[in-house]
């Protein structure tokens, strides 16, 4: 299942019904599950697990080292059933870091950057040209439009789309439609929690909380508006909402994953 002009360091790190398109190489610590299929021209290299019945596209390359990072020796891991679309670049994790992770069921199309050590929560969708900052950190569910740009250390709450050319550059709470650089909250991501089968009390009650909630402003609610919401929705997603919301302002910079000393 190995083309012959293909360049595969370990072949016994690969399950033995994995698909190798030519021109590809794949590194001395790469280890490959079954039922995946990895194109031609494809780069993955590190110290890399690819999952079961990924599908990895001409031209991406998987487990590099950021250009002029001299840290090496971190992971990279995608998880099952992940789709990696062409001239998508993923970086290894740093050796001192937890490493890049990639759940499982993503769609990374044409020209995603995942930078290093960011964690993909899984079941995501992420549009062309999408860039995920260093330590990053996307949870499920996660939709984004054309250009996003996810700034180092943020994170992008579940269930949240992004419109075309947003810039998070902060957290970005769960269950919204954001939009704009610096972003702003617009409404209720409705159609994705429809299609992700909340039902529609469920999503009437964070359509109401989200009226209290946000009002249009790039910064996040004060407490009093948290206060008010929380004294009148009994509700487990908007519980949810608020928490993410009191972490990410707690932090001088809105973001909740911060560098180590």
């Amino acid at each position: 299942m190995i083309s012959p002009k293909a360049i595969v360091i370990n072949p016994a790190g690969l399950a033995d019904d994995v698909q190798v398109g030519p021109f590809t190489y794949l590194g001395p610590d790469v280890a490959v599950e079954g039922g995946t299929v990895i194109a031609n021209n494809v780069t993955v290299t590190g110290r890399t697990r690819i999952g079961r019945s990924c599908r990895l596209f001409p031209g991406c390359i998987v487990g590099c080292d950021p250009a002029g990072d001299d840290q090496t020796g971190g992971t990279c891991t995608i998880g099952p059933g992940n789709t990696i679309r062409e001239h998508v670049i993923i970086e290894s994790g740093a050796a001192d870091g937890p490493g890049t992770t990639l759940g499982e069921n993503n769609l990374l199309m044409v020209s995603c950057c995942v930078g290093r050590d960011a964690d993909l929560a899984g079941e995501g969708i992420f549009a062309n040209f999408t860039r995920i900052g260093r330590r990053a950190r996307i949870e499920k569910y996660v939709r984004t439009s054309g250009f996003t740009s996810i700034a180092p250390y943020a994170t992008v709450g579940a269930y949240t789309f992004t419109t075309g050319y947003s810039g998070i550059d902060r957290d970005a709470p769960p269950y919204a439609i954001v939009q704009g650089f610096p972003f702003r909250v617009r409404n209720i991501n409705k159609e994705n929690l429809r299609r992700c089968g909340f039902d529609p009390q469920a999503i009437e009650t964070l359509k109401k909380a989200f009226r209290i909630i946000f009002n249009g402003e790039a910064a996040f609610p004060d407490d009093e508006q948290l206060r008010s919401a929380e004294q009148i929705f009994d509700n487990q997603h908007v519980g949810e909402l608020i928490a993410s919301l009191r972490q990410s302002a707690a932090s001088p910079t809105g973001r909740r994953l911060q560098p180590s000393k």
